[in-house]
C-alpha cells in the first residue's frame, strides 16, 4: 500500500514539474463587422462578415534564463493575402473550397477544416548583461507605426523576422545589433537580408523613453522580387539589386498629468524596378506621428489625441516613389484608412494590394477585410473616454484628414472628410473584453476624384467583438 502511494506521489510530482516547465498563454477573439456602402455610391453594395481566431503561445523553460517560445495560430485566414496575419477565418467557411473537389455546400453536413500555422519560434537566452535571440520572433518599436507586433486584443496584423541578435543592456540603455534573413531561395543561397541596429533608452523613474531603429534591406539582382505593381510608375521588373534604408526615431515623456509620444520614420533607397523611361525607381518617403494623453486621475474623463503627416506619391516623378504606408495595426478610426472606400484608389494604397487578383485572393472593395492603412495624409484625431465604472467605458473619436498629394487626377481636392466613431467597452471580468462600435464617415471632396466626379455619399459601419486573453 505504501509502495503504491509512493508511486502515485512520485507521478504527481513529476507531472507538476513537467507542467512548470511549459508556460502557456494565448487569446481568443470573435467579431462581426458590417460596412454600409463602402463604394460611397448608389446603388450601394454592403459588406458584412464575422471572424473567429485563436492563438496559443507555449514557452518552454529549458533551464534558468533559457526559453524556447512559439506561437500556434488556429483558424487563421485561408486567403493567401491574409494567411500570414492574425485576421482569423470567416465564420461560414463552406465545405466547397471553390474547386468542387471537397464537395458542395448545398449537400454538406460539415464545414471546411482550417490549417494550424506556426507563426513564431525562437530561442531566448537571458543573463546578467543582456540576452540572445535566435529564430522567428515578433518585431515592435516605438508607437508601432512601422514595426508592429500586433499585441492588442483586436489587432489583425503582426510583424515577424527571422533573426540572430544580441541585446546588450547597461543601466537604462540597450543596444541590439541584429541580422534578419528575409528570404533564402534554396540551401545553396540566394538571400535577402536585413541589417538592423536598435538603440533604446528607458528611464522608468523619470518617465522617459527614446529609441533608434535603423534597418538596411539588401538583395542581389537575381533575388530581388520587387513586384512592378507595388510601384505606381513601375514598368520593368527588377534588373538590379534591392537596397533600402528605414530609420525610425522615437521619443516618449510621461508626467502625472500628461503623456506624450512622437515617432518619425524615413524610407530611402533603390528598388531595382524601372519606369517607362528605363530609369530605376527610388523610394524617398517619410512619416511623423505624435500622440498625447491626459490621464483621468481622479476624474472619470480621459482625453487623448493623435496627429501626423504621412507622405504620398507624386505621379509626376515616375522615377521616385514618395509614398509612405504606416503599419496596418496603427488605426485612426473604424472606416477611414481601415476599410477600402470609394470608386478609386484615392489615398494611394494600391501598392499594398498589388496581389488582389492573384490565385486564391480575388480581393476587391466589397470583398476585403480591414486591410487599408494610413498613407498620403495629414490627420488630426481627438478622442475622449468616459470611465463609467470599473467595467464600462464609453469612447468617442473624431477623425479629420486631408491628402498630402492630390495630383492623381486633374482638379482633385484634398479634403478626405470627417469621421465620427463611438464605442462602448464592457469588461465583465479580468482579461475579458466586449466592444461594440459605430462609425460614420462624411466624405470630403477628395473622393470625387477631380474631373471624374465620383459620388461621395455618407457611409457608416458597425462592429461588435469579444476577446479573452489567458
Amino acid at each position: 500500500m505504501k509502495l503504491s502511494q509512493l508511486f502515485i506521489a512520485a507521478l504527481f510530482v513529476s507531472q507538476t514539474a513537467a507542467a512548470i516547465s511549459i508556460d502557456w498563454t494565448g487569446g481568443y477573439r470573435v467579431e462581426y463587422t458590417a460596412v454600409n456602402r463602402p463604394s460611397l455610391t448608389e446603388p450601394k453594395a454592403n459588406k458584412n462578415y464575422a471572424l473567429n481566431f485563436l492563438y496559443l503561445q507555449p514557452r518552454i523553460i529549458g533551464s534558468d534564463g533559457i526559453n524556447i517560445v512559439s506561437r500556434f495560430d488556429i483558424m487563421g485566414s485561408e486567403i493567401p493575402a491574409y494567411r500570414n496575419s492574425q485576421l482569423g477565418s470567416v465564420i461560414g467557411g463552406g465545405l466547397n473550397d471553390g474547386t468542387g473537389a471537397t464537395g458542395t455546400n448545398a449537400t454538406s453536413q460539415n464545414q471546411n477544416s482550417s490549417h494550424l500555422n506556426v507563426s513564431q519560434l525562437y530561442l531566448n537566452v537571458n543573463h546578467e548583461y543582456g540576452s540572445l535571440l535566435v529564430g522567428r520572433t515578433p518585431i515592435e518599436f516605438g508607437m508601432g507605426i512601422t514595426h508592429n507586433a500586433g499585441k492588442g486584443q483586436f489587432d489583425h496584423w503582426n510583424d515577424t523576422k527571422e533573426v540572430v541578435s544580441y541585446r546588450f543592456v547597461v543601466d537604462n540603455l540597450s543596444i541590439a545589433p541584429m541580422i534578419a534573413r528575409v528570404s533564402q531561395e534554396d540551401f545553396g543561397g540566394g538571400v535577402a537580408n536585413d541589417q538592423i541596429y536598435i538603440v533604446e533608452y528607458n528611464n522608468k523613474e523619470a518617465g522617459s523613453k527614446a529609441g533608434l531603429f535603423h534597418q538596411t534591406r539588401s538583395a542581389g539582382p537575381a533575388y530581388n522580387d520587387y513586384a512592378v505593381g507595388e510601384l505606381p510608375g513601375g514598368v520593368t521588373a527588377p534588373t538590379t539589386g534591392l537596397k533600402t534604408q528605414t530609420v525610425n526615431i522615437f521619443l516618449e515623456r510621461k508626467w502625472s498629468a500628461f503623456e506624450f509620444q512622437i515617432e518619425a520614420s524615413f524610407l530611402t533607397g533603390n528598388t531595382g524596378v524601372r519606369d517607362a523611361s528605363a530609369a530605376e525607381i527610388k523610394v524617398d518617403s517619410y512619416a511623423v506621428v505624435m500622440q498625447g494623453l491626459f490621464p483621468p486621475g481622479e476624474s472619470s474623463w480621459e482625453w487623448s489625441g493623435k496627429a501626423g503627416v504621412v507622405s504620398g506619391d507624386n505621379p509626376d516623378t515616375t522615377d521616385t516613389y514618395e509614398g509612405y504606408i504606416l503599419d496596418r495595426n496603427y488605426d485612426l478610426g473604424f472606416l477611414l484608412f481601415n476599410h477600402r472606400l470609394g470608386s478609386n484608389d484615392i489615398i494611394g494604397t494600391s501598392p499594398m494590394h498589388a496581389n488582389d487578383g492573384a490565385a486564391g485572393n480575388n480581393l476587391s472593395l466589397q470583398n476585403s477585410a480591414d486591410d487599408e492603412a494610413v498613407t498620403n495624409a495629414m490627420f488630426l484625431v481627438p478622442q475622449v473616454k468616459y470611465v463609467y465604472d470599473d467595467q464600462i467605458d464609453l469612447k468617442g473619436t473624431l477623425v479629420y484628414a486631408q491628402l498630402m498629394n492630390s495630383k492623381k487626377f486633374v482638379d482633385m481636392k484634398k479634403d478626405l472628410g470627417l469621421e465620427l466613431d463611438v464605442e462602448l467597452v464592457y469588461k465583465p471580468r479580468e482579461r475579458v473584453t466586449w466592444s461594440t462600435g459605430l462609425g460614420m464617415l462624411m466624405p470630403g471632396s477628395a473622393w470625387q476624384g477631380g474631373v471624374n466626379n465620383y459620388e461621395k455619399k455618407t457611409t457608416f459601419g458597425l462592429t461588435t467583438r469579444a476577446a479573452i486573453t489567458f
